[in-house]
């Protein structure tokens, strides 16, 4: 076989396997994106001039994103890290800029920040963000209020910002008493039953309701237990060993399964936790 034969074989012979290489390359591909794919949202000082007058329905196109990429992420039961929290800081500052009024966008990240990646403060500047601009929602210091009692245990803020938000528009009657009696004393879960179910009533995305439906569902077994708790200390005059000893004494049937797949736990001071910390357990 001559040699001007042998080019267009060689050729042939080439490109297939070209080919075929390229094809295993792009399947590689979607599968490292599909597994680890992390979204980058641009700052606002980008995007605010980029939306013009459309600032409001970019906002809106971010926020969906947000939700549907950590959607997915809760869904696969995967634990939230550090590029999570900072796609999320980062697109939630970018989404408030375009739209400093957008009530939803600061709910779902403080609810990320504060129960999922413990960055409390990272979530009460954010709120304080929304303060600056939704003056008259008594949502924002409510919240506010409650990440200060429930989180970060400072009853002295905690209180100052339920009053602030009692004496707004369309604040719960019962806040200016709850900020008086809660000033004194560390919040049980029985308060943060309430504020959850407040929050449920301040937002219509339905995901975010179900992840509070889930917690308000912990908290309430956590509360029941404690009451237990307290029945047997009555009783006894003495705090259960375990949360064995109330089965024992007949004051339950069975310890209750944690809803997140952890198990509930009693701590020394007759305090009920569970060892999932409200985070969903693979």
């Amino acid at each position: 076989m001559t040699v001007n034969r042998l080019l267009p074989v060689s050729l042939v012979a080439a490109l297939l396997l070209y080919g075929a290489a390229w094809q295993h390359l792009q399947r590689e591909r979607h599968v490292f994106l599909r597994e680890n794919y992390m979204d980058y949202t641009l700052p606002s000082r980008f995007t605010g001039p980029a939306a013009m007058e459309f600032k409001g329905m970019v906002s809106d196109f971010l926020f969906l994103k947000v939700i549907t990429f950590l959607g997915e992420r809760i869904g696969k039961q995967e634990e939230f890290n550090d590029q999570h929290f900072k796609y999320l800081e980062e697109s939630v500052n970018t989404i408030t800029d375009l739209d400093p009024y957008f009530w939803d966008a600061y709910l779902f990240a403080d609810m990320i920040f504060t129960w999922d990646l413990k960055e409390y403060e990272v979530a009460n500047k954010l709120l304080l963000k929304a303060r600056e601009y939704r003056t008259s929602d008594y949502r924002v210091p409510y919240y506010l209020g409650f990440n200060y009692f429930f989180f970060l245990k400072d009853n002295i803020n905690g209180s100052r910002y339920l009053m602030e938000a009692s004496k707004l528009p369309g604040s719960p009657y019962y806040l200016a008493s709850l900020a008086a009696r809660l000033s004194g004393y560390a919040l049980e879960h029985r308060m943060g039953i309430i504020f959850l179910k407040e929050m449920i009533m301040d937002t219509e995305n339905e995901q975010i309701k179900r992840e509070f439906i889930l917690r308000i569902k912990t908290l309430e077994i956590m509360d029941q237990l404690e009451q237990k708790v307290r029945e047997y200390k009555k009783t006894y005059r003495k705090l259960p060993s375990s949360l064995a000893e109330l089965v024992t004494a007949g004051l339950i049937d069975r310890i209750p399964n944690d809803p997140y797949g952890g198990q509930f736990i009693l701590l020394e001071n007759g305090r009920v936790y569970t060892t999932s910390k409200m985070l969903r357990q693979k």
